[in-house]
């Protein structure tokens, strides 16, 4: 339990950038969808150099408390004080706001990356039993997506009620977001321990280990499904408060609960992971949910504005299956840094995680820019201006038709895996050979 706070806290910045970052920059901060979609793809341009180095470090890092665990330690601080200034609207000029969203969102994602590829990579030397890791990593989905559930149900609420304009709500609800997360991560640090040891190998360089990665097929298509899905999802995601306030009639007051009811889906669903994994195999189990999501995300276009019961049952149960995706995902990234392992003889959990991070981070601003783009090209204009009869189609059919579509070419992607259950277990087999031999 005390891992699973750490991405508790990592939640808290993570899904206030998901769900919450495009609506505010469009109506609380005041910038057009265009240059919303330009800061999000240029933050990837920086996630393209920081997080294969940030990865590299991270394995090359030898302390007393580890590999991995130091970073939460020394980073939740800074990680903390960049997510109130990503809310801060500065008194600035209009040119000079958007250089400020264009810097903090970068430094933010620069600190999301730091502690995140090292928290993640925590999962692969605290076992290497695979039912352990799919076990962790269930449990940490459910803390994740409660620290969703507090921005939905608490955040939100609060942005309206603490200071003396929606943009002051934000940043004073980040702050007690920031010191929470800050909480949270010591307790993650003094509470873990990295217990596996890997292959013991001679030292090698950056590029070679980035070479492996490359070499390991499973990667490559790993990397691939998971940028494709955060795609869809954050697609979904981005335009979901446009469409609760602007598409469904008599629902601005249950903005909360709307977004609120994915998170509790997501909690249930998460949770639950464990035991669809002990009837069907990971590979069958995640493409079988990623078609269930895609069914849910249709459906939503045909459910209409204004039969409320409808669409809040719909939300609940994509976030249920959503999220029940998410432990088995990650699992995928220990299984594939295994398979490495296997191959060439050397562990590289924190390059892998990088490299896993680094597509979800381009799904997740790829994801924004689509969105706000798409949003754009049917008529969507920013500043609380009534929207055209064309803008609130296109907002309907962006939250719903378009992730179905994503969801289904992510299933067609994961259905290349080699890492099905029995490839897993002779892959943990012959892992416990080499490490008995070594000994």
């Amino acid at each position: 339990m005390g891992y699973s706070l750490g991405d508790t806290a990592g939640n808290f910045v993570y899904q206030s950038v998901l769900l919450l970052l495009g609506f505010y920059y469009t109506e609380i901060y005041g910038l057009s969808a265009a240059t919303v979609a330009g800061i999000f793809l240029f933050v990837r341009i920086v996630d393209a150099i920081t997080d294969p180095l940030m990865g590299a470090l991270v394995d090359r890092t030898e302390t007393r408390w580890g590999k991995y665990r130091p970073y939460l330690l020394i980073l939740c601080v800074p990680y903390a004080i960049a997510s109130v200034l990503v809310f801060t609207v500065p008194d600035m000029g209009a040119q000079a706001k958007v250089i400020y969203a264009y810097v903090t969102y970068s430094v933010l994602m620069v600190l999301f990356t730091a502690t995140n590829i090292p928290y993640g990579a925590m999962t692969g030397v605290m076992t290497s039993n695979p039912e352990e890791r799919a076990s962790i990593n269930a449990t940490r989905f459910m803390f994740a997506t409660g620290g969703g559930l507090v921005i939905t149900s608490i955040v939100l609420p609060m942005t309206e009620i603490l200071g003396d304009s929606p943009a002051d709500g934000y940043r004073y609800a980040m702050m007690i977001m920031a010191v929470l997360s800050v909480v949270l991560f010591l307790i993650c640090f003094s509470t873990t321990k990295e217990r596996v040891k890997p292959v013991k190998t001679e030292k090698t360089s950056i590029l070679s280990d980035l070479s492996l990665i490359w070499k390991n097929d499973q990667f490559r298509w790993l990397s691939l499904a998971t940028f494709v899905m955060v795609t869809t999802q954050t697609i979904k995601n981005t335009t979901q408060m446009f469409y609760i306030t602007m598409y469904v009639e008599n629902a601005a007051a249950m903005v909360s609960l709307f977004m609120s009811l994915w998170m509790v889906g997501g909690m249930i669903g998460a949770q639950m992971a464990t035991k669809v994994l002990e009837r069907m195999c990971k590979k069958q189990a995640y493409i079988a949910l990623l078609f269930a999501c895609a069914a849910m995300s249709a459906v939503s276009y045909i459910a209409g504005n204004n039969n409320i019961a409808v669409i809040m049952a719909i939300q609940f149960f994509v976030g249920f299956f959503n999220q029940m995706i998410a432990p088995i995902w990650f699992t995928f990234t220990a299984d594939a840094t295994d398979y490495g392992e296997v191959k060439f003889r050397r562990r590289i959990d924190g390059l892998a995680v990088s490299f896993t991070i680094f597509s979800l981070k381009v799904g997740l601003s790829v994801g924004g820019a689509i969105a706000m783009g798409l949003l754009g090209s049917y008529g969507y204009m920013s500043g609380g201006v009534e929207q055209t009869p064309e803008a609130i189609n296109g907002i309907l059919t962006v939250f719903s038709l378009v992730p179905a579509i994503g969801f289904m070419l992510t299933a067609l992607v994961v259905s290349q895996f080699k890492m099905n259950s029995q490839t897993i277990a002779e892959t943990a087999d012959k892992l416990k050979q080499i490490r008995a031999m070594e000994a």
